[in-house]
């Protein structure tokens, strides 16, 4: 049978969204129903596939939505913010979600994604932390201040966001044209921080490769960095994968990011009815 699918992505980060919330069958998670491990590495394939991060599947559990994702390599993983953000504009574009939020159920609790406007869509990821789960704000004061790096010094930092670990890259000019950090679609080891390089263009900018990671939560991280640096204020645009994300960090609070999903391209995948 055709299984017909969306193609969405949030910055350079693609993911292909299977809506079955409208099927009468049982819920396509279910033992037996879909072997998803299967279909996920088969469909983000990038040479036989459409070349995407992963799947998420739009399904009804008790009555509410909830997300399920698998990784291109076809392990379970709880949805990330990039994923949750295409599922709400596909349902939101299909009239299937309220007008200001969505609530979505996923295998870490409930989600919230505000509806800003009709294309742009945020949530929030969470307190920036150290390593040791220490607030990253009141570890440099009050203000979120008290690193003051030097005109071109740059700041290596490590922390966590949204339940993610990060290894920011700072710089205030080019030198972070210079950085290792791995290509976008490249996958790490469970627990591995992922590396993102960013540069502090103005105050209110900055523009990052993110390597492995999530683009919001590279884009919450880096900005998490900047503040605490003195080079970025709590508001500011990340420029990731040729895209604008907007990030605010009011001072002890969590990190809020708003992005703006795109489509990439509908499709069928063909799974056989013996599988």
């Amino acid at each position: 049978m055709n299984i017909p699918f969306l193609k969405l992505r949030v910055a350079d980060c693609a993911w292909i969204v299977f809506d079955r919330s409208t099927t009468t069958a049982a819920p396509p998670s279910s033992d037996g129903e879909r072997p998803w491990p299967a279909v996920a590495r088969a469909v983000c394939d990038r040479h036989r596939g459409a070349a995407a991060v992963g799947v998420a599947v739009i399904e009804v559990d008790g009555g509410r939505l909830g997300v399920r994702t698998w990784d291109s390599g076809g392990e379970e993983r709880s949805p990330t913010p990039a994923a949750l953000l295409c599922a709400s504009r596909l349902l939101f574009d299909a009239g299937r979600a309220d007008a200001e939020t969505i609530g979505l159920l996923t295998r870490d609790g409930a989600a919230e994604i505000l509806v800003l406007d009709s294309r742009s869509f945020g949530l929030s990821v969470g307190l920036p932390a150290t390593d040791d789960g220490s607030p990253l704000d009141r570890r440099y004061g009050s203000g979120g201040l008290g690193l003051a790096a030097a005109p071109g010094a740059g700041v290596a930092m490590s922390l966590r966001v949204g339940g993610e670990r990060a290894d920011v890259a700072l710089y205030d000019g080019p030198r972070s044209a210079r950085g290792d950090a791995r290509r976008g679609g490249a996958r790490r080891a469970r627990g591995e921080p992922a590396r993102v390089d960013a540069i502090a263009v103005a105050r209110h900018e900055l523009r990052i490769r993110r390597g492995s990671a999530d683009p919001i939560l590279a884009a919450a991280a880096s900005t998490a960095a900047a503040v605490v640096a003195d080079y970025a204020d709590r508001e500011t645009v990340v420029v990731v994968g040729g895209d604008r994300l907007v990030v605010q960090w009011p001072e002890g609070g969590p990190v809020f990011v708003a992005a703006a999903p795109e489509y990439c391209l509908s499709g069928e995948f063909w799974l056989p009815e013996e599988a």
